[in-house]
């Protein structure tokens, strides 16, 4: 049974709201905190801008790429369970507030910035509009991870 929430974001605006209602408490149904994700996603969006520490193998990036962006920009959602590259896994001390408020202005500084994006290091070349869908998705991934205080619900989360 999946412990995690359904959630989607349509836009980047509307990650923070969730990040700062998550900020008033919340249950792990994964192994990372909110500092941990908040800290994961800004470095995917500054890895956009800047250029990603690695790439997959070519073969896989031929071969597997295509496949795996049409799954996700079909579905809206990622997989589970996938490896991450050390270079881009959060360390376990990481604060969850200032790592939302960095996380805030690198979303700022993202939707700012005017080009051009880099290849994202398993599916290629992404439009900017491409670009925006996959980290709306890849955050909503993320978070889903994390069970807000009931009381306090987001439009965000499908139920």
């Amino acid at each position: 049974m999946d412990s995690r929430r359904t959630l989607a974001f349509s836009s980047l605006a509307e990650i923070m709201p969730e990040v700062d209602r998550l900020l008033t408490g919340y249950e792990k149904r994964g192994q990372w905190s909110l500092g941990q994700i908040c800290n994961h996603l800004g470095l995917a969006m500054q890895h956009t801008l800047e250029g990603f520490p690695t790439s997959f193998p070519w073969l896989v990036r031929k071969l597997i790429g295509p496949i795996a962006r049409r799954e996700i920009f079909r579905t809206g959602s990622m997989r589970t369970g996938l490896p991450i590259p050390t270079k881009v896994t959060p360390r376990p001390e990481l604060d969850d507030r200032a790592e939302a408020e960095a996380l805030r202005a690198t979303i700022h500084f993202f939707l700012a910035a005017p080009g051009p994006l880099a290849p994202h290091p398993l599916l290629g070349q992404l439009t900017t509009a491409e670009w925006h869908r996959f980290h709306c998705i890849h955050s909503a991934h993320h978070l889903s991870f994390l069970q807000g205080n009931p009381s306090r619900t987001s439009p965000s989360v499908e139920k």
